[in-house]
């Protein structure tokens, strides 16, 4: 087994012990009780429809880095990151001034254990996009790390919108 194999068998093992992660925090999301005014009140379709057009737009700038890797589309990447991020804070800030926060309910605790493991992954993705920055600088053949870093990113943008099925969708 070369170098890039074992690389790319390491991200995968991470990606999915990431999934069935992730596949926890949303089957307890789901078989927790959620009354209709609060799904009403948590749910902002404005918001919602911002912060997807955003990940999307980071998931396309990172798969237009694998063509041309240009310093650029990482500036924009992490830019983007953290104004989604800046979004979704204010969002959740904003929840917890009406008196919904973790403490409430069982569906509240999961719905903010579920979007702060997301943006914890996204603030991981930031670190990843000024790490690769600095090897670019350095002159480094970063080829292998940008497919790792569209993976990442149509990861992390996977699980976005699968957040927004599952609250979209949920009884």
């Amino acid at each position: 087994m070369n170098s890039f194999n074992k690389k790319m068998v390491a991200l995968w093992l991470y990606l999915i012990t990431d999934c069935i992660m992730f596949t926890i925090i949303f089957l307890s999301l789901i078989n927790s009780k959620c009354d209709f005014n609060i799904k009403k009140k948590i749910l902002n379709y404005r918001i919602f429809i911002i912060e997807t057009s955003l990940l999307l737009f980071c998931s396309f700038l990172s798969t237009k880095l694998l063509n041309s890797n240009k310093i650029k589309y990482y500036f924009l990447i992490i830019l983007l990151s953290l104004f989604f991020l800046i979004i979704e804070f204010k969002d959740l800030h904003h929840l917890t001034k009406i008196n919904l926060n973790f403490n409430y309910n069982n569906f509240l605790s999961n719905f903010f254990l579920l979007l702060i493991f997301h943006a914890l992954h996204i603030i991981i993705s930031i670190i990843f996009a000024i790490n690769l920055i600095f090897l670019k600088k350095i002159n480094f053949n970063i080829k292998i790390c940008n497919i790792f870093f569209s993976i990442f990113w149509h990861f992390i943008h996977i699980i976005w919108l699968l957040i927004l099925l599952t609250l979209f969708y949920i009884k």
